[in-house]
């Protein structure tokens, strides 16, 4: 005997068996306890999410001998006859190849006469769109006035080729693609009944892989089945698939925000070897970057991941940040159109992934031109997005950008705004003996004065920020300290800074000249 596939062993035999399909199911059953159902269907929808498995139920429930019923009793000869697709009256016409205006003429004719036996002559047209524009004029008329005893369900995955004439006549029904958990907890359910192991995370990358389509998703899991028949797990699907593991997903992402040029390369030789196609760990990085958004903006939202894959997640969305991580999923998605356009996919997935692992250097250099606040010298990046070379060394082991933006946000947070914009025109700060000076100069006395009156709550938000524990305003025409390097020693200082030389060797050329912004 013949094995009969998951797809066909499982396939719904009852309305309330579709899965993901609650719209469709609820119309289709309100119509038949009423009487009212229409005499022509559109079910239109990804392939594989029910439309055929849904009009073989609905032909039941017409005929049914208990009906037409919402309920058909899957007892009685319609509905046994239906199911095992041996009814004269109900046809499946497969459009693709019979598709001509003559295969509609005789379509037009079998509709005239009676149904032999049951209730309706039901006539099922899959993939419909692919009829001929003359099939289509024949087919309009018997639609527009059809025999009391004819229902026709046209089944289609492109709607959008329907003549309109068509779509105005017959009731439209729009199958959707089944979310990911949906299928998830479909598959887990199938290994159960069928006796085998299936975890979660086996689970939900199969469900993944079949985009939507319930069909797809247990034709998956049969050949995983083949390929390891005691049982399914994450390593077995992504052999079969194609898949990079979470584990190879992680050390990319990591190595990536880590600005490791060479790790990422090597990460994707290593699974590019194993016949793991780049793109799909470009895609899996996608993905982990979207979710990671999510997780930074709410924690505990659900996530297309295995439970246990979640505390590894919400660690790197916490590392990484809301702002960072915006800007890294912008730059996967643009570079999606380099790769789609690219002759060699993997040499293009090896660029996108290599400027990634650079953005952070690009960035801090952009930011430097535009005169940032933070960027104290310019061009000196190092791995972790800061800028070193601080203007003046402190006790609290700040540059005069980070105190001045540790002591603002901490006014922010304490209402005191006026404060936390004067802030920002220091221009010096040092921290001596537990107490923080901030400097002001004769440009921004009126700043400053205000930094005087304000004492309690600058030390209140500089003991907040763990700064200082009070703070000192001075007023100066000038900032003159001894600590300060000419402009010959920080040029020297920055030339032999590890990442300015790291740039330079990237990008070409050489410093001429270094300036302290304040």
């Amino acid at each position: 005997m013949s094995h009969l596939v998951l797809a066909r062993r499982y396939r719904p035999q009852r309305f309330e068996d579709l899965i993901g399909q609650d719209v469709v199911v609820r119309t289709l059953r309100n119509a038949l306890a009423s009487g009212e159902t229409a005499h022509a269907y559109v079910f239109a929808g990804l392939r594989g999410v029910g439309k055929t498995t849904a009009a073989r139920i609905l032909a039941r429930a017409l005929n049914c001998q208990q009906g037409p019923t919402p309920d058909p009793c899957g007892e009685c000869s319609a509905c046994v006859d239906i199911a095992e697709g041996r009814a004269l009256d109900v046809l499946e016409i497969d459009a693709a190849s019979n598709r001509g205006i003559d295969d509609v003429r005789e379509l037009r004719e079998t509709a005239r006469a009676m149904p032999v036996r049951d209730r309706f002559r039901v006539f099922i047209l899959d993939e419909a769109h692919q009829l001929s524009r003359d099939a289509w004029g024949a087919l309009l008329k018997i639609i527009e006035e059809p025999p009391p005893h004819v229902v026709f369900v046209l089944a289609s995955t492109d709607k959008q080729k329907f003549p309109a004439t068509i779509l105005s006549r017959c009731q439209q029904l729009d199958f959707r693609p089944v979310p990911a958990e949906t299928l998830r907890a479909h598959l887990a359910e199938v290994a159960r009944a069928e006796g085998f192991a299936l975890p979660d995370g086996a689970a939900l990358m199969l469900a993944q892989s079949a985009e939507g389509s319930v069909r797809d998703a247990l034709s998956l899991l049969d050949r995983v089945r083949a390929f390891s028949p005691t049982g399914v797990d994450e390593t077995a699907v992504a052999e079969v698939l194609g898949l990079p593991r979470f584990e190879v997903v992680l050390k990319t992402w990591d190595a990536l925000l880590g600005g490791d040029v060479a790790a990422v390369l090597q990460l994707l030789r290593e699974v590019e070897a194993e016949g793991t196609d780049p793109v799909a760990v470009y895609e899996a990085l996608t993905t982990f970057a979207h979710t990671a958004l999510l997780l930074a903006c709410a924690p505990d939202c659900p996530i297309p991941y295995a439970a246990d894959q979640r505390p590894a997640l919400v660690a790197r969305a916490g590392a990484a940040g809301q702002l960072r991580l915006v800007r890294l999923l912008g730059q996967l998605v643009e570079h999606r159109r380099l790769i789609a356009e690219a002759d060699q996919s993997r040499l293009a997935v090896a660029v996108a992934l290599g400027r990634l692992a650079l953005w952070p250097r690009v960035r801090l250099i952009e930011e430097l031109l535009a005169g940032s606040g933070q960027a104290v010298a310019a061009g000196v990046p190092v791995s972790d997005g800061q800028v070193a070379a601080p203007r003046l060394a402190s006790e609290a082991g700040g540059t005069l950008g980070d105190l001045r933006r540790r002591l603002a946000a901490a006014l922010d947070d304490a209402g005191a705004h006026l404060l936390a914009a004067g802030v920002v025109s220091a221009s010096a700060a040092r921290v001596e003996g537990g107490v923080l000076y901030l400097v002001y100069p004769s440009a921004a006395a009126a700043n400053g004065q205000a930094a005087q009156e304000g004492l309690a709550e600058l030390a209140g938000a500089a003991r907040a920020a763990g700064i200082a524990q009070e703070v000192r305003v001075e007023l100066s025409p000038a900032v003159a300290t001894p600590s300060s390097p000419t402009p010959a020693e920080l040029l020297l200082k920055v030339q032999s800074h590890e990442g300015v030389q790291r740039v330079l060797e990237i990008f070409g050329g050489k410093l001429e000249r270094v300036e302290e912004k304040v």
